[in-house]
């Protein structure tokens, strides 16, 4: 008579497959549900570390900015009107520097902004969000292209 002893290691080996065949044989493919794109408002494009181009609308012409004038992008920011303002930082793989330092420089800009709005009711919020962009040629046509058609497609 064989030993009885291996008979729960085995009830747990074949409970396990159990659950394995029916977890396998139940599962669906859930479609992946995109959520709304965020709108647009205001578009800084760096593709090298040594400047930014920013847009301060789809149809408006750039301003181009170094690192070091970054307060004054932030000033000109500012002067946009109240509401939900989105800010959208696109960059290439040559910026990661630039990025951290326009992070920085958008973290006192609000920090500041917003002690100044605190007393006063038409408040004005700025939403920063990073896209990464290609490197291949073309990249920031598709981006600007893309904004200024109304969609939110990214230039990948």
């Amino acid at each position: 008579m064989p030993s009885l002893s291996l008979l729960p290691f085995l009830d747990i080996i074949f409970a396990t497959i159990g659950i394995f065949i029916v977890v396998f044989a139940l599962q669906q493919i859930v479609p992946q549900a995109s959520g709304r794109q965020l709108t647009v408002d205001h578009l800084v494009i760096c593709t090298d570390e040594r400047t930014v181009s920013f847009y301060p609308g789809p149809t408006r012409e750039p301003a181009t900015f170094t690192s070091r004038q970054f307060p004054a992008l932030m000033n000109s920011l500012a002067e946009s009107a109240g509401g939900v303002r989105n800010l959208v930082f696109a960059f290439t793989s040559a910026c990661f520097e630039t990025r951290r330092t326009f992070e920085e420089e958008f973290a006192k800009m609000t920090a500041l902004f917003h002690a100044q709005q605190a007393k006063r009711a038409d408040q004005t919020i700025f939403r920063l969000a990073f896209q990464p962009l290609s490197a291949q040629p073309g990249a920031v046509e598709r981006l600007l292209a893309a904004w200024r058609s109304g969609s939110s497609d990214d230039a990948k």
